[in-house]
């Protein structure tokens, strides 16, 4: 009987997806149109994330999340910790590697994929951003450089865009038409989210909000008992859900109060300022972690609202809360006990992931000012950040009641960020997302005005001249002059604005006349085309043009900070933190040549990596395959006598110290092994002086020669250090880490 009810439940399934097949195919042959735009964006999405995709040395945390994950696929387990955030980007790396074997193509293969799947997400939102809104968001996607950037990165970034967008696709689909798979997939999604990374409570948490301010009024009613929990509307189901399954994740936010409290459920971190000034006290334990008595209210926190989740669940629905919360916590538990083999995930999963970094928070690692964000969004998100911003107003006042979710999305996530002591340039990709969906919708509403701009009569009579003329003034005709306008005045006039503002000797030069020129008649077709009643769709069809101009300054930006070489080998990014030299590839490849033609081979060459400075992180993973390489701090424990090893790899920290012992070596490469963008050139900016800098024409020089070159006076922060090879060998690795793109030694 089993056997039969297993076999027609297969058959089932296999029907169901055959007639989801079949819908799929009915959808793509009556909207050819829309099919073919989606197979364009994926096609070029796929194209971009996965272009060279291994070209660039993995960044630092890169390294680190690449290195755990390939100990954990090669068999040596994984234990989570908060400092490297969720496990779900390690078992994700680590079945890679099993599949197609470890290199740095293999490490970002699946963060690229989900890049681009990213890319065609919006389309399922096109009954609230309107078909053109959807395509252009999409758009927005594909060539934003910051998804672009961090999108091929081994970072739980991009993992967690791809997670959020999904939660609020499936916010509207669920109110729209409820299904009860999409609970299921609901349950799912939040369970990988919360694997992924911490941002994830405060995505909860603005979600959360969301979806109390649509069904708080069916809560109420219940509380009065004049509603069950089982009659909430689809936004109250959904809390409810999202709450009786999260629910005692959160029980570390109670450390919010422990000051007041006099007990610490988060113990600070040490690079807490107080702990460093001793004003706060530290106890020996863990990060993140309650000390001494404290670890019994935090059980008792957890338990609590474990029992009060489970009840509001089973009040809500006996049947289905069950499975809900098996599909959550299978997927939490399994990640996070790493398949069980380490049950200490489940305790640091459970209050470390949280505690941990609200303790982080204080220490504000980077020393980033709080409009760090308005800086990345100005430099590289200028297209998405004025239409997001400027549609963003229109849509809260004028908009309809599905824009104040993505509204308020934005803007809870951009606060976030600001508010968090931490802020680092890859969590810009969290503050994008958002804002390209409102930027993309506002892209729709100026499409649709541009299309009402009137057209005279139809009547097809008159001379042929007269027809001409009407041809010449269709509403058709006017919108693509006005759109032409728009592009002239914003890219000529732009151009020419900036010239002038750096350089005053440009208004007398030959070049000064084109672009004024250009712009000048951009301005009178513009004035033309908006005469009367064609105003707006004229401003909008202008705007349209800006926008293209804007685009193509957007893709050139995008392809230099992701594809670059020469940025590669002298980064000058704001997007830069930690970015490991491009030379440690080279040298990496060097050394592989060097064990081929010396006939060591991996397994013969013997390498000493210095630990000092951070140095040795980036060798663990590129000289993973030798199993002779020894790891040493030469800071700590210094050379006191000639290594017997075939490479030495050192900073120049401890290189001068090391120099004597190293006399049977041969320098072959010098290295850049990290570098940081100097926050110093902004970390002090002011309203006033940047109203000041306006102004002044250095203060145009400086922002242009950054915007359009990246050039800027101060020099990056970089650690440097060396490659030497044993005198008998040295002949077959000159030139080790020679830069093959930028000029500079």
């Amino acid at each position: 009987m089993s056997g039969a009810t297993a076999q027609g439940r297969a058959g089932r399934l296999w029907a169901g997806l055959r007639a989801q097949v079949a819908a799929l195919k009915a959808w793509a042959r009556a909207n050819r149109t829309d099919a073919a735009l989606l197979v364009l964006l994926a096609a070029l999405a796929l194209g971009t994330r996965l272009w060279d995709v291994g070209g660039r040395t993995l960044h630092y945390d890169e390294i680190l999340h690449a290195w755990y994950a390939w100990i954990f696929s090669e068999g040596g387990g994984y234990a989570h910790t908060p400092l490297t955030h969720g496990p779900f980007l390690f078992h994700a790396a680590a079945a890679t590697y099993w599949l197609i074997g470890a290199s740095d193509v293999a490490a970002r293969l699946l963060p690229a994929l989900f890049g681009a799947a990213l890319v065609p997400m919006p389309y399922l939102l096109r009954n609230e951003l309107g078909r053109v809104g959807a395509f252009a968001a999409s758009g927005l996607l594909l060539i934003s450089p910051t998804m672009l950037y961090f999108g091929r990165f081994v970072r739980n970034d991009v993992y967690m865009a791809v997670w959020a967008l999904a939660i609020v696709i499936l916010v509207y689909r669920y109110a729209e038409r409820p299904r009860p798979w999409m609970l299921f997939a609901w349950a799912a999604l939040w369970a990988f989210a919360f694997t992924t990374k911490e941002t994830t409570y405060f995505l909860a948490g603005i979600v959360g909000l969301a979806l109390f301010t649509m069904s708080w009024r069916g809560f109420w009613a219940w509380a009065k008992g004049e509603r069950k929990l089982s009659a909430l509307p689809p936004a109250g189901t959904l809390l409810l859900v999202l709450a009786t399954l999260s629910m005692p994740l959160f029980a570390p936010a109670a450390g919010l109060a422990q000051d007041w409290a006099g007990i610490v459920l988060i113990n600070p971190d040490v690079n807490h300022p107080g702990v460093m000034d001793g004003s706060v006290a530290r106890a020996d334990a863990e990060t993140g972690a309650p000390v001494g008595g404290a670890l019994y209210i935090a059980v008792f926190l957890v338990a609590m609202l474990a029992a009060l989740a489970v009840t509001l669940g089973l009040l809500w629905d006996r049947r289905r809360w069950p499975w809900l919360a098996g599909a959550f916590g299978g997927v939490w538990l399994v990640l996070y006990t790493s398949v069980f083999t380490n049950w200490q995930g489940f305790f640091t999963g459970l209050w470390g992931s949280l505690g941990y970094w609200m303790a982080q928070q204080p220490v504000g690692r980077a020393g980033q000012p709080w409009y760090y964000y308005f800086l990345g969004l100005s430099t590289y998100e200028f297209l998405i950040a004025a239409l997001a911003f400027t549609g963003g107003v229109y849509l809260l006042f004028r908009g309809k009641p599905s824009d104040r979710f993505i509204l308020f999305w934005a803007a809870a996530t951009l606060g976030a960020g600001i508010y968090a002591g931490e802020k680092m340039p890859w969590l810009l990709m969290g503050i994008t997302l958002p804002l390209a969906i409102i930027a993309g919708r506002a892209v729709g509403l100026l499409a649709g005005a541009a299309r009402r701009l009137p057209s005279p009569t139809a009547d097809s009579g008159g001379s042929p001249s007269e027809r001409l003329v009407r041809r010449l003034t269709s509403g058709a005709t006017r919108a693509v002059w006005a759109g032409v306008g728009g592009l002239a005045v914003v890219s000529m006039g732009g151009y020419a604005v900036v010239r002038v503002a750096r350089d005053e000797a440009f208004v007398s030069s030959e070049r000064f006349w084109v672009p004024f020129v250009l712009a000048l008649l951009g301005a009178l077709i513009l004035a033309l085309a908006a005469r009367k009643e064609w105003r707006k769709p004229a401003l909008a069809a202008a705007a349209l043009g800006a926008v293209v101009c804007l685009t193509g300054m957007t893709v050139l930006v995008s392809a230099r900070a992701a594809y670059s070489y020469a940025g590669y080998e002298r980064p000058a990014e704001l997007l830069v933190y930690s970015q490991t030299g491009q030379e440690t590839t080279y040298a990496a490849e060097c050394i592989a040549k060097l064990a081929e033609r010396s006939g060591l081979g991996h397994g013969g060459l013997r390498v000493l990596s210095g630990e000092s400075d951070n140095f040795a992180w980036q060798w663990r993973w590129y000289l993973r395959d030798y199993p002779n390489v020894t790891y040493r701090s030469l800071a700590a424990a210094p050379l006191t006598e000639p290594p017997e090893v075939d490479v030495v790899l050192a900073s120049r920290g401890v290189a001068s110290a090391a120099s004597p012992f190293l006399a049977g070596f041969t320098e072959v490469g010098s290295l850049s092994h990290l570098w940081w963008f100097p926050n110093a050139s902004y970390r002090d900016l002011t309203l006033g002086g940047m109203a000041l800098g306006i102004t002044q024409r250095e203060g145009w020089r400086v922002t242009a020669d950054y915007f359009f070159a990246r050039g800027f006076d101060r020099a990056m922060y970089r650690s440097q250090g060396a490659v030497y090879v044993a005198d008998g060998l040295a002949h077959m690795a000159q030139a080790c880490t020679r830069l093959r793109a930028a000029s500079g030694g």
